[in-house]
């Protein structure tokens, strides 16, 4: 399943008080105004903040991060970019467009890549991103040791140069793989060719796991070798039709209170506050399109409702899985004990999705998408998704 996590790479961090400049072609970068040595290359699109004009030609650029660069050919820095900007080949070989992704990239080469705070393998960690990902590239330097900025879950933070190269290819890990002869070899390629396959289309997905699972199950990871493979199995198995609404109508879907399926015009508010306890805030967010007219959010302690004005009932579309909130599929009651692997078995069939970085199943519907989260191998959370 392809899944592309977006990152933001900037030239620069601080601010000169000079106009943005933008690269029109990819451009070399030097170590020093007189050129001695090109460090990098500025690929076209990259905008330039802060930066300092030497004898009106030659830009010291400001990276934010390390030491400043210049570029000397300043013809192709322009105040805007526009379709017909003359456009160069890159000096080096740096993917710019593939069958994956149009604008200047690389990709991760190594799986759990962690993102860290700084440039300096600080132990702060920012977030980790899959072997695979797409990393849309500014300013690539020639250094492999370099760090380059990132942006992941509205974070900032640096990955470093030498774990970014082009895509990888998952029978080339397999190869990889099989050919390995220690355990730690063996355990790198699994989880190489595990991660890259959540970052591939579906038929490479479903390879990666199926052998992941293999790998699992040699190595005694039962539990692990078990997900695998029903994940692999659901992936087999998405719905080319949206099954949402035909257990609406048997009323085989929805959440639950106390084991009661929600109405269809939504629950009284004596029953959630019986359950839920108190209202804690409501509001109307026009920007919601969840919301239709008469309707207002409305936020118990563990979840969310949309209330109808009119008919004084509300609908739930996020709730904390615990005690007697719970959710039905077909004859099942989901709840708090409810694992990953039973849900997997119930869901082969209805689950449209997976987004392993947040251990969440999507069931979609046709306007709407049911998220099931879970923590620690048990359901957490289910919430709508408002398709806008």
């Amino acid at each position: 399943m392809k899944k592309t996590i977006l990152l933001f790479l900037t030239a620069s961090l601080g601010c000169w008080a000079q106009q943005r400049k933008f690269v029109t072609t990819p451009t070399l970068a030097y170590n020093n105004e007189k050129a001695s040595k090109a460090v990098g290359i500025f690929l076209r699109g990259a905008s330039i903040d802060s930066y300092e004009l030497i004898n009106n030609y030659i830009y010291k650029i400001n990276m934010g991060y390390g030491d400043p660069v210049y570029i000397v050919d300043s013809y192709y820095l322009k105040d805007h970019l526009n379709a017909g900007d003359e456009y160069k080949p890159s000096p080096a070989a740096v993917i710019e467009s593939d069958e994956y992704y149009a604008s200047p990239h690389l990709y991760t080469t190594v799986a759990g890549l962690k993102v860290r705070e700084t440039p300096s393998g600080a132990p702060v960690v920012v977030g980790t991103l899959l072997n695979g990902t797409v990393v849309p590239l500014d300013y690539y330097p020639y250094n492999p040791e370099a760090w380059i900025p990132v942006d992941i879950d509205n974070k900032k933070g640096f990955i470093p140069m030498k774990f970014v190269g082009k895509r990888p290819v998952l029978s080339e890990l397999t190869t990889e793989y099989q050919k390995a002869s220690t355990a730690e070899e063996q355990k790198k390629y699994a989880e190489r060719i595990l991660e890259l396959g959540w970052n591939s289309e579906r038929k490479e997905n479903i390879k990666a796991l199926e052998l992941f699972a293999d790998y699992a199950q040699k190595n005694n990871l039962a539990d692990v070798s078990e997900i695998s493979r029903l994940q692999a199995q659901v992936l087999k198995k998405v719905p080319e039709a949206e099954p949402v609404a035909q257990l609406l109508r048997k009323k085989h879907f929805g959440f639950t209170l106390n084991g009661e399926l929600e109405p269809a015009t939504g629950f009284k508010l004596p029953v959630l506050e019986k359950h839920l306890g108190k209202v804690t805030k409501s509001y109307t967010d026009l920007d919601d399109c969840g919301l239709g007219d008469y309707e207002t959010n409305v936020f118990f302690h563990t979840a969310e409702c949309i209330g109808h004005d009119l008919n004084k009932t509300y609908m739930l579309r996020s709730m904390a899985i615990k005690k007697e909130c719970g959710f039905k599929i077909a004859d099942h009651l989901l709840n708090e004990q409810t694992t990953e692997s039973e849900f997997l078995k119930l869901g082969a069939g209805l689950i449209s999705y997976i987004d392993v970085k947040r251990n969440v199943y999507g069931i979609s519907g046709d306007y709407m998408a049911y998220e099931f989260s879970f923590h620690k191998g048990l359901l957490v959370k289910v919430e709508i998704l408002y398709y806008c």
